[in-house]
Parts: structure tokens; C-alpha cells; sequence
């Protein structure tokens, strides 16, 4: 058990588990309860209490092989004003003004993209496909996207 301790506001983990094997799962104690939950290997992102009230204080973790977990503030996320683009699980900070976003997805699983307008304070879930994905979906920018995804993304604002 990992002990977060109770700071109030948004937090990013990164959680990276390279040759892990069987079962690999990451879960907390706040709103958020399963953050990961793959077969094999995982390197990836994702948010924590971005949910008004939501605190999370510990994460577990069930892996076989090493792993390490960074817990951070918003530095973790990787930060554009313009196209972004990835692989795998992540959570990026859009700067810009947006209303919209083109979106793409390669992977075969499930795809996700949650969405934190900044400016309007509304947490939406923009994306959720099996396979690969492209289009258009309502994006209030600037805001803070998390994608979940098995193959190359990219989210671009307009």
C-alpha cells in the first residue's frame, strides 16, 4: 500500500510496470478506484480526484515484476497548445481556447477520452470506442484530457 497523503486538488500518476506479467492492476481508495487493469507490461498516466470532494489517501498495487508509481500535481501532464498526441494511457493539458476537437485512435481495445473543461468546471466523457476511432466531439478548451488507449491518439483543439 501506497500512502498519497489527503492534499486537496487533481493528481497525476504515473504508474510504469515494464515486464510485468499476469494481471496488472493499480487501484485507490478515492473516487477513482481502478486505474489500471491490464495483462502484461503498462507504462502510462492518469488522474486522480478530479471530482469535487474526491481524496484519495492510498493506492494498491498487484503486479508481478517491478513497478514504480509518481504521484504529482498537473507538472505531470504533458502540456500543448496545439495537437496532442500519444500512445497508450496519458493526461494532457490543453492551453488553448477550444469548443471542439478532432480525435483519432489506432488501438484495438477500448478507447476513452474524459475531458475537465477549465473554464467551465463540467467533467465529460467525450470518447468511449472499441477499436479505432476518428472524429469530432465537443471539447471546451482549455481543459485537462485524459485518454485511455492501446495504440496512437491525438486530440487536436479548434
Amino acid at each position: 500500500m501506497i500512502d498519497v497523503g489527503r492534499p486537496a486538488g487533481i493528481k497525476i500518476v504515473e504508474f510504469e510496470c515494464p515486464a510485468c506479467r499476469g494481471n496488472t492492476v493499480l487501484k485507490s481508495d478515492g473516487f477513482d478506484s481502478l486505474l489500471v487493469n491490464e495483462i502484461g507490461p503498462y507504462s502510462g498516466r492518469m488522474w486522480m480526484d478530479v471530482r469535487d470532494g474526491s481524496r484519495t489517501s492510498t493506492l494498491t498495487v498487484q503486479a508481478t515484476g517491478a513497478w514504480t508509481v509518481t504521484i504529482g500535481g498537473l507538472d505531470l501532464a504533458e502540456t500543448t497548445s496545439g495537437v496532442a498526441a500519444g500512445r497508450g494511457d496519458s493526461v494532457v493539458l490543453l492551453t488553448t481556447s477550444s469548443r471542439k476537437a478532432r480525435i483519432t485512435n489506432t488501438g484495438e481495445s477500448n478507447f476513452a477520452v474524459h475531458v475537465v473543461s477549465l473554464s467551465a468546471s463540467t467533467l465529460d466523457l467525450a470518447v468511449n470506442h472499441i477499436g479505432g476511432y476518428e472524429g469530432t466531439v465537443p471539447l471546451a478548451g482549455p481543459a485537462l484530457v485524459q485518454v485511455t488507449s492501446s495504440g496512437e491518439w491525438t486530440v487536436a483543439p479548434r
